[in-house]
């Protein structure tokens, strides 16, 4: 079983056990689904209902949605902090300064990694523990891409809902204290280990998605095979499925999700290229009707001010969410032919 939380880190979170065999699509759902057989029609293992495998292209997806939603997940935070001190957000004002130099980069990976990644992988251990057995702690690389941490078991088996709460716990957690803080003491220093807790939470909310889709009473443990992943495994005796209206959700999700994850890449790598080339100008969208998606743009001091149109955004999101769902659909319409 293996629960992923990838995010900007210098050292990304993760909390697994050693898997096997497994595959599941990108979109929240698996790639197949298995009638469970009684022990008296086959004695062969069980094999699960459906199965989850960190490909690849999984990798690479969650770095790109988990380094987008670092900025995402700062913005909302920035907006906590607004309304806490009775401000607005917008314009975001950044003033000029020099880059960290490699101890200011240091002093910043260590203060996340005490501040995050530790707290986050023992909060996922504790909740291991707590339903099923201690977990193992340690580093890797996931297809020589992503450096994580994890809190790891090996053999155990629990309920949906019993992962579900170790899966969601740091994030919860971290981000009730995380603003909490920020009542008490409304300073911008705290959005920095948010955002950050909250972006290396993407696996483990992605997975979460994927466990939701499923009755409670379903077992989640080690698929077949030595891959890294988990199974979801049916009642002794039962013939179990997705919930109804759970696949279109989940291709929803996935398209919603997908589009703001594109367009940060995209916004970025504007602002990026403009910085070199020219003023570090970009606009995305009508500031004049209202359909404002983006605005970065530098003043004679060189400080940049940034601007964010979150309900366009929001509806270009929703717009991608129903485009995919219609391709996703027709395609495993025509597939299934």
């Amino acid at each position: 079983m293996f629960h992923y939380t990838p995010g900007p880190h210098s050292i990304l979170s993760v909390c697994f056990t050693r898997p096997r065999r497994a595959h599941i699509d990108t979109d929240f759902s698996v790639a197949f689904e298995a009638r469970l057989v009684s022990r008296s029609e086959s004695t062969t293992p069980p094999r699960p209902l459906a199965a989850f495998q960190l490909t690849r292209a999984v990798t690479l997806q969650w770095l790109a949605v988990s380094a987008v939603g670092f900025f995402g997940f700062a913005y909302g935070f920035g907006h906590v902090l607004a309304w806490i001190r009775g401000t607005s957000l917008e314009p975001i004002v950044i003033a000029p300064s020099s880059p960290p130099t490699v101890l200011g980069w240091l002093a910043i990976s260590i203060g996340l990694l005490v501040c995050v990644v530790v707290p986050h992988e023992l909060l996922h251990g504790v909740f291991l523990t707590r339903y099923g057995q201690r977990p193992d702690y340690g580093i890797g690389v996931s297809h020589f891409v992503l450096p994580y941490a994890y809190a790891g078991t090996s053999g155990a088996r629990y309920t949906r809902n019993q992962l579900l709460v170790a899966l969601l716990a740091p994030f919860v957690v971290l981000t009730t204290a995380g603003v909490a803080v920020m009542v008490v003491v409304p300073t911008p220093l705290v959005i920095v280990p948010l955002a950050a807790n909250a972006a290396g939470s993407i696996g483990d909310l992605w997975m979460a998605a994927v466990l939701y889709q499923y009755p409670a009473d379903v077992r989640v443990g080690d698929p077949p095979g030595d891959v890294r992943g988990f199974g979801i495994y049916g009642v002794h005796g039962r013939s179990l499925s997705r919930r109804p209206g759970m696949p279109l959700l989940a291709r929803f999700l996935s398209g919603g999700v997908g589009t703001l994850a594109m367009f940060g890449l995209y916004a970025l790598g504007a602002v990026l290229f403009s910085l070199a080339i020219g003023t570090g100008d970009v606009v995305l969208g009508d500031p004049e009707s209202g359909w404002l998606l983006f605005r970065h743009y530098r003043l004679p001091d060189g400080t940049a001010l940034l601007e964010v149109g979150d309900r366009a955004l929001l509806g270009v999101a929703i717009l991608g969410g129903f485009a995919w769902t219609i391709i996703a659909t027709v395609h495993c319409q025509l597939t299934a032919e």
